[in-house]
Order: C-alpha cells, then structure tokens, then sequence
C-alpha cells in the first residue's frame, strides 16, 4: 500500500468518525437545550450571550460539516477557541474538546479527500466497523447525557457523610453584588445540611454524591452536592477546605456564586 493510498483510507475513516461524533454531540447539546430549557438571554451578562453564542456554534459547525465539510470543521473549532478565549475555564472540558476535535478532524480530512482519490480500486470504510464505532460513541453519549441530566446519575452511589466531612463549615462567598458575605453550613451525621448565606437561611438541605463511577472517571461535576429548598450547591472537600458553588432557584442557566469554606 502506498503512502497516498494509506492517506486516503484514513482520511474516509476519519470523516465518518467526526460525522458520527460530531452529530452525536451535536443532539446532546440540543437534548441539553431541551431538557434544561433555553437560557433567558434577556437575562443573560454579557460574558453569558457570548459563552451560549460559541457553545451553539460548535455543535452547529458539526452539522453543516455533513454538506460543507472544511467550512463547518472550521465553525466549531473558531468557535471552540472564541469559547476558550471568553471563559478559559471552559477550554479544558470534555464536552467542549470533543466536538473542536471532531471539527478539526473535519478540517484534515475534507483537505485530503478534495486533494484527489489515488488510482486503483475504490475503498469505502466497513460497515461493521461504522457500526462499532457508532455504538462505542453512542454509549459514551448516553453515559455522558446520564452524568449532566441524572439528579444524581443512575449508578451514584449513596453518600454516608464521613467524620471528616461532618461539622461546621464558614467562609465567604464570592457573590459580586454582595462581596465578603458570610456562609456558614452544618453537615450532621445522617447527611442533613442547614446553614446561612449572609440573612437568607439554607433548609431542607441534605449531601450526597454528586457522580457515578463514570463522572469520576471523567471528572466531571464536582464529587458531592447539596440539595434544598430552593437551592442546590456543588462541592468538593479537600481535607478542612471546602469549594462550592451553589445556585438559588430562579437563577439562569449556570449562574450561581463559589463559595470557599473551612472546617471549624
């Protein structure tokens, strides 16, 4: 086999396996929107309108690869890094590299193929393997939809609080409206959780394990979460410090405020 024979081959292995990728992530993202509802855009900071403007153009970028192929890779990965640039935080997440990979995929590949076919019998990629492909991306997809849309995923075990996690927690808040604003939360044994944000009192509030075997894998959201009237909360505890970011009922897509807090 040639060079430019092998070249060929992996690039049609390569379009089909950003097609298959990227049209899978493309309706996870429309699933998301569905499932969690459009963000209020009228509500929405500025930064917020320009994150949601790169995150749809990423998935979109996916779907007009199926027609326009170089065009639509370069949307979403123009888009992944208009995204990386807004919120740089957003960069290293999973769900944002892989559709900007199967995007630049898209570039790579569309280049070759448009090069020109090499001369000898056709190829096409094998049937069986597309569809082993597109059950072992289609599992990962369900798995992923099952970490964001599970309160908690399916397979999370069930958190009994240790005795390093019991107690009494307080800090500041990082709320921008109201800097320095004092938090105190109390873990009990059985997993209750009531506390204070500055006058507004936290109740109904119990802890649990915020991901299945596959969120660890994956690291995604944080490890634990805290439930309540009219609020939920992320967290993850490192020895005597905890990170949380907890979110009021009412409040958008993603917005909420961190939290630092210390074990008393």
């Amino acid at each position: 086999m040639t060079l430019a024979s092998a070249t060929w081959r992996a690039a049609v292995v390569g379009r089909w396996t950003a097609r298959i990728v990227g049209t899978l992530m493309a309706l996870f993202f429309l699933a998301f929107l569905v499932g969690e509802g459009p963000p209020p855009i009228s509500r929405l900071r500025l930064q917020e309108g320009f994150e949601f403007l790169g995150m749809a153009g990423l998935f979109l970028g996916l779907l007009l690869a199926w027609k326009w192929e170089r065009c639509g890779g370069l949307v979403t990965v123009a888009s992944f890094a208009f995204l990386s640039a807004i919120n740089w935080r957003l960069g290293p997440e999973l769900i944002f590299l892989i559709p900007a990979a199967a995007g630049g995929l898209h570039i790579l590949c569309g280049w070759r193929i448009a090069s020109g076919p090499v001369s000898g019998p056709a190829w096409e990629v094998p049937r069986a393997a597309l569809r082993i492909l597109g059950a072992v991306v289609g599992a990962f997809v369900l798995l992923s939809a099952n970490e964001i849309f599970g309160n908690p995923p399916l397979m999370t075990p069930a958190l009994r609080p240790s005795a390093d996690m019991v107690g009494s927690w307080c800090g500041e808040g990082r709320f921008p409206s109201r800097p320095g604003e004092q938090v105190a939360l109390l873990i009990s044994a059985d997993g209750e959780v009531s506390g204070r944000v500055g006058d507004t009192a936290l109740t109904g509030g119990r802890i649990g394990n915020n991901r299945s075997w596959f969120g660890n894998l994956m690291n995604w959201r944080e490890p634990y979460e805290i439930r309540g009237k009219g609020f939920t909360a992320g967290a993850a505890i490192r020895g005597r410090e905890m990170r949380a970011f907890i979110r009021f009922a009412g409040s958008p897509i993603g917005f909420g405020w961190g939290l630092t807090l210390r074990k008393q």
